[in-house]
């Protein structure tokens, strides 16, 4: 358990009409670090009364709520089910003192509205979204935004090599039409239809036993080609249809070619980001390495195109189409893997613009002055200082 207290309050009683003015702080319950420690940071700076009450188990908790005079409560963790017991058993607890918590699921947060009216929520990852958003606008310099030509690239193995085998088999079936219709002088129908047959190696055209024997020849190779696309074609379309597609060749889930963002990172933030550039009409590609992340599994029904992969892969970043994309943000939840990632993609490409997520705020400072990687948003920071500015306003 750590607890801090902060300034004015002390260990010596206080008179009785001074005791509510000294203890009316700000609690801050939730997970140790990141956030909540930038919160309280903030709170302290703008002379806020507050303490620190972080990774508490439910009684403590419980207990800490009823001896304070709290002015209000703030619950930061990045867990949405840890947020909602610790807000339902702040509100049981404590139902005259206001309560903000930070939570990611929409649904969630209007029902804890609904039911307890002291209750308000705020989504830190769309806070920091809307900043990288105008982020990757900013240093793209408007060169990712209004352009419809997009393109599309193929970046799922199975896809890919569905796509390849499937272009194969076609080119084996004009082959064969075009020495039929050499061969026997069919029409295009009838070469058409034979040419099928051979392709798929039920029967040759009628004859062709008689036929020159570089049809023959020609005709043969041709069919042990066609053999072996069709098993690789079989074989990537079963890989395919028993995978999650997250990516397409059409719709709004095809992987664009060029001006668009590439992401990496698709956890709450990167989600959110890629929602907010799509709304300002940028196209954009996620690149996630966890494949069972609970925001990959909502990219399907927002239409963004997700690959599965390690964002700090030099092929991988090719694969996405770095050489031709608007910007690229990484968003992921660890420091040191974003600023890898920008040191990847300056690598292979000096010019394009990079976009970091930092939330500690000497990683930031480190990285802006010596790094020089493009923009930095300190997402700590800039979540704790619109918390505290919602509290106070709202205290």
């Amino acid at each position: 358990m750590t607890v801090t207290r902060t300034p004015p309050q002390t260990s010596r009683p206080s008179p009785p009409d001074q005791r509510g003015a000294q203890t009316a702080a700000v609690l801050v319950l939730g997970e140790g670090g990141g956030l909540g420690v930038a919160l309280l940071r903030r709170l302290q700076q703008s002379g806020t009364p507050a303490s620190s009450a972080l990774d508490l188990t439910d009684g403590e908790a419980s207990e800490l709520l009823r001896e304070g005079h709290w002015r209000a409560v703030a619950v930061v963790t990045r867990d949405d089910a840890h947020a909602l017991r610790l807000t339902l058993l702040s509100a049981h607890v404590r139902p005259d003192v206001p309560l903000w918590v930070t939570m990611f699921d929409h649904t969630v947060s209007r029902e804890l509205e609904h039911v307890a009216p002291k209750v308000h929520v705020l989504s830190p990852s769309e806070i920091v979204a809307g900043d990288l958003a105008d982020g990757c606008l900013a240093e793209a310099a408007g060169h990712i935004v209004g352009r419809r030509n997009h393109g599309v690239r193929l970046v799922d193995d199975a896809l890919r090599l569905l796509v390849a085998a499937g272009a194969g088999l076609f080119g084996a079936l004009v082959i064969e039409m075009v020495i039929t219709m050499i061969a026997f002088h069919h029409g295009l129908i009838d070469a058409f239809y034979f040419s099928t047959r051979s392709v798929a190696t039920v029967a040759g055209p009628p004859g062709a036993e008689a036929g020159p024997d570089w049809f023959k020849i020609l005709s043969a190779a041709n069919m042990v080609l066609a053999v072996a696309l069709v098993a690789i074609f079989t074989a990537a379309l079963v890989r395919r249809l028993s995978r999650r597609r997250l990516t397409t060749l059409f719709g709004p889930r095809a992987a664009p070619a060029r001006h668009h963002v590439v992401l990496v990172g698709f956890g709450q933030v990167g989600f959110r980001l890629a929602q907010a550039l799509r709304e300002r009409g940028v196209a954009v590609i996620a690149i996630e390495r966890d494949a069972e992340a609970p925001s990959v599994r909502l990219a399907k029904a927002a239409g963004i195109p997700v690959a599965i992969g390690r964002g700090d892969d030099r092929e991988m970043l090719q694969r996405v189409g770095i050489e031709r994309c608007g910007a690229i943000a990484a968003v992921t939840s660890d420091d040191l893997v974003n600023v890898a990632v920008g040191l990847a993609a300056e690598d292979l490409r000096p010019d394009v613009p990079i976009v970091l997520r930092l939330g500690d705020g000497e990683v930031a400072t480190e990285t802006d002055s010596l790094l020089h990687l493009g923009r930095i948003c300190d997402a700590h920071k800039l979540a704790a200082e619109t918390l505290q500015r919602a509290i106070e306003a709202g205290g």
